[in-house]
């Protein structure tokens, strides 16, 4: 990339930081390269920032996802952003605080004029059968408030925007919105959706979830259960912390957002500290595509 192409990309993400302040009131900082915009995040609040804030990186050297993974993201490419935000602790339960977030990032794809959005549970957007972003929820205690019971909550997300500089074997595994939308046809709009723009629509959304939770936590359960659920009803593999592996058919989730698993005819309940979902066909369906 040559220094006109950076000079360019600066002024773009100097105005949209401008535009996000303004739009949401909150203090929106883009940094060119960071480990990880989650731990830059959690270093922020245990420095003392004040909450909420949001951090937008161009370029993340060690993205993280849930269980250790890694989150691949190269410079100027996808969308790594992460929201900090004070919820009230144990009176505010944040077990729905993923769906609440995986609805947000749903809701923007659609906006776009994407279909066949769904959400795996817990903490996966799938588009098209395929997984297209996901979300890490970090906390800590709110540093210098006399207020114990308040809790810095960050919430990652990271959405594959365009995966084109990586290799072909790497590219079967973690599709893009670029690639998807040469897939389908968009209704709503005539050309690709622009990275800032949907960066933009992601944090409003974001940030709108955070402000109504837990206020809608029953209508974005009704939602979920409706319209977004990937599991209900296919062959799910349980992988336990222990390595165990389960296999079963998923019967959707309860009120507590635990999802609900048919094995060997009893039903059994996991929660997201428990286990790691893996609809058996998803391997198979992603192979099968050209």
């Amino acid at each position: 990339m040559g220094d006109g192409e950076n000079l360019q990309a600066d002024r773009v993400s100097a105005n949209f930081v401008k535009s996000s302040a303004a739009n949401t009131g909150i203090d929106v900082t883009d940094l060119k390269s960071v480990d990880s915009t989650n731990s830059w995040c959690l270093r922020q609040c245990e420095a003392g920032k004040g909450l909420p804030f949001i951090c937008f990186a161009q370029e993340q050297t060690s993205g993280r996802g849930r269980r250790g993974k890694q989150w691949f993201m190269a410079a100027r490419s996808n969308i790594a952003m992460s929201v900090a935000w004070s919820f009230s602790a144990p009176n505010q339960s944040l077990q729905l605080l993923p769906l609440s977030i995986a609805l947000a990032i749903a809701e923007t794809l659609e906006s776009l004029g994407l279909k066949q959005v769904q959400i795996k549970w817990p903490n996966d957007v799938y588009l098209q059968g395929v997984k297209i972003a996901g979300i890490l929820i970090e906390t800590q205690p709110v540093k210098n408030r006399q207020d114990d019971k308040q809790l810095a909550v960050v919430i990652g997300v990271g959405l594959n925007y365009d995966m084109s500089v990586f290799a072909p074997d790497i590219l079967k595994k973690l599709p893009a919105l670029t690639d998807v939308c040469e897939q389908v046809e968009l209704q709503k709009i005539a050309v690709k959706p622009e990275r800032d723009d949907i960066a933009r629509s992601l944090q409003e959304n974001v940030v709108a979830a955070c402000q109504a939770y837990p206020y809608a936590l029953k209508e974005n359960l009704s939602k979920f259960r409706a319209r977004y659920d990937y599991c209900k009803d296919k062959n799910v593999e349980i992988i336990l912390d222990n390595k165990e592996v389960l296999s079963g058919v998923a019967q959707g989730l309860n009120d507590n957002a635990e999802l609900l698993v048919l094995i060997e005819g009893e039903q059994r309940v996991f929660n997201s500290a428990e286990v790691s979902v893996k609809p058996v066909n998803v391997s198979l369906k992603t192979k099968g595509q050209s």
